[in-house]
């Protein structure tokens, strides 16, 4: 488990980032650290989970496609976890999603961003934390 990075002067909100390549969460702690966000990273779907049982993040970017289970999985179990079930979850993805994933999608998180557009994601997320008055 990766401890807290980013930049601590700001401190504005948490996000925790789930994905497993180390390269987009080392680029996902640059970008959003720049911009204020306090960011945990899990490398997977057991991971983001055990980080959730100790800390309560102010939103989740979630990777669809990980080998150990799939972001579908993972925030089905969170909102179907009463301590989790309002947490804001940003689904992050690459690769093009089934009209089922996606009425998912669109029925348990705040959205959908592609993994490729991450001026979208930190707009996303700056979106997400004024309609919520933080």
């Amino acid at each position: 488990m990766h401890a807290r990075d980013g930049d601590e002067r700001m401190n504005t909100r948490t996000v925790l980032f789930v994905d497993d390549d180390h390269d987009v969460l080392e680029l996902a702690r640059q970008l959003l650290g720049a911009q204020g966000y306090r960011v945990l990273r899990a490398d997977g779907a057991f991971q983001a989970m055990e980080i959730l049982e100790q800390s309560r993040p102010d939103a989740m970017v979630l990777d669809l496609m990980m080998p150990d289970r799939t972001g579908v999985e993972v925030l089905e179990q969170v909102r179907f976890d009463p301590k989790l079930a309002d947490l804001p979850v940003i689904c992050f993805s690459a690769v093009p999603q089934t009209e089922e994933t996606l009425a998912f999608i669109r029925e348990f998180s705040v959205g959908l961003v592609d993994k490729t557009n991450w001026p979208e994601l930190v707009r996303r997320l700056g979106e997400l934390f004024t309609e919520r008055g933080d």
